[in-house]
C-alpha cells in the first residue's frame, strides 16, 4: 500500500489512477469503518482512504481528548489488509482547518482523481463542519462522480462508534469493544489490560 501526504497530493503534478475514496478519522477502524472501506475496495477503481495523521480532536481540544484507540501504524496495517491501495494522510494544520468542505472535495477530484466517494451518513467536513454528506453528494453528482452514503451499523441496539468503543474500554468491557471493532483488542491475555492510549474523560 502506498502512503501519501496530503500536501504532496495537492501540490505535485503526479497523475493518479481513477480512484474510489472514503474519508474519515477511522479511529479504531471499527465495523462501521470497515463497511465504508469495503465499498471502495469493491469498485473498479483504485481504492483510497483519506484520513488524518492525528485525530483532529487531539489538535482542537488536547486537554479533553481521550486518546487514540489504535496507533496510526496499526490503522495503516488494517487498511492494507483490507485491500486499500493508497492512503492519503492529512496533517490537521491551520491552513487545512480553514479549508471549506467544497474546496476539499474539489481538490480530491482534480488532484486525486476521485471518481467514486463513500462516506457515512453523519459525515461532515470543512471549516466549522460546513459540508455534510448530502452536500457532498450534490457536489460530486454535478461533476458526474458517484457518491454513496452509508447508514450506521447497529449492534445490541446501539450505533457502532469510536466513542462507544472508548466508553467500553474505559469501563473495562473488552467484549463490547471487541464486538464493535470486529476483532479482539490487542494485548489482552487473560485479565491483562490491553495496550491503548484511551484515558477517562
Amino acid at each position: 500500500m502506498q502512503t501519501l501526504n496530503w500536501n504532496d497530493v495537492i501540490t505535485n503534478a503526479a497523475e493518479y489512477p481513477p480512484s474510489a475514496m472514503t474519508i474519515g478519522v477511522f479511529d479504531g477502524v471499527h465495523l462501521g469503518h470497515q463497511a465504508l472501506i469495503r465499498k471502495v475496495t469493491e469498485r473498479d477503481f483504485c481504492p483510497v482512504v483519506v484520513t488524518f495523521r492525528k485525530n483532529p480532536k487531539q489538535v482542537l481540544a488536547p486537554r479533553t481528548y481521550a486518546g487514540d484507540i489504535i496507533t496510526l501504524d496499526e490503522k495503516l496495517r488494517i487498511f492494507e489488509c483490507m485491500g486499500v491501495q493508497r492512503t492519503i494522510l492529512i496533517d490537521f494544520s491551520e491552513e487545512f482547518r480553514h479549508l471549506k468542505g467544497c474546496e476539499f472535495i474539489e481538490l480530491l477530484i482534480y488532484k486525486g482523481n476521485l471518481r467514486f466517494l463513500v462516506v457515512g451518513n453523519n459525515f461532515r467536513c470543512g471549516y466549522c463542519l460546513d459540508t455534510d454528506a448530502q452536500s457532498l453528494k450534490s457536489i460530486t453528482t454535478k461533476r458526474g462522480i458517484g457518491c454513496e452514503i452509508v447508514g450506521p451499523l447497529i449492534s445490541g441496539g446501539e450505533r457502532i462508534s469510536s466513542s462507544g468503543i472508548r466508553a467500553a474500554m474505559i469501563a473495562g468491557d473488552w467484549a463490547k469493544a471487541a464486538a464493535f471493532l470486529g476483532r479482539e483488542m490487542p494485548g489482552i491475555s487473560g485479565k491483562e489490560m490491553p495496550h491503548h492510549n484511551v484515558q477517562p474523560f
